[in-house]
């Protein structure tokens, strides 16, 4: 059964204007250690913004599906989006994200990116009782 669902559009101007003013300090704010590596492996910048951005609309998707933004406790750095080997977008939540996300009972999450130039798309749909 569907028990959230979470959209989040973004410009990716918005993410470039945080990238340059602020660099590491801001990636190190909202990505995990396993996310800065996959970043440190695109080649320029307008990749790295890209990835950026697209990781950054996900969790606000993931925060809105949880129903819980990121009040009580919930970090950016508590929710993980990797790529599998196809490029596909995965969902990995960290313990405490986790333990808030089995308490409201869910139990998996599924997400789709989509993006242009300008601008990026996610969404998110989680599963439950």
């Amino acid at each position: 059964m569907i028990k959230g669902t979470g959209a989040d559009v973004l410009e990716k101007q918005r993410i470039e204007r945080l990238f340059y003013s602020y660099g590491k300090k801001f990636v190190r704010r909202i990505l995990t250690d396993k996310e800065i590596k996959e970043l440190d492996k695109k080649n320029n910048d307008i990749k790295k913004i890209s990835y950026l951005s697209n990781n950054f609309a996900c969790k606000e998707a993931l925060s809105k599906a949880l129903g819980l933004g990121f009040s009580e406790g919930i970090t950016y750095k508590d929710l993980e989006i990797l790529r599998d080997k196809k490029g596909a977008p995965k969902i990995n939540l960290s313990e405490r994200a986790n333990n808030k996300a089995q308490n409201l009972g869910f139990s998996k999450f599924f997400v789709s990116i989509s993006d242009t130039q300008k601008l990026t798309f996610a969404i998110v749909v989680g599963e439950g009782k």
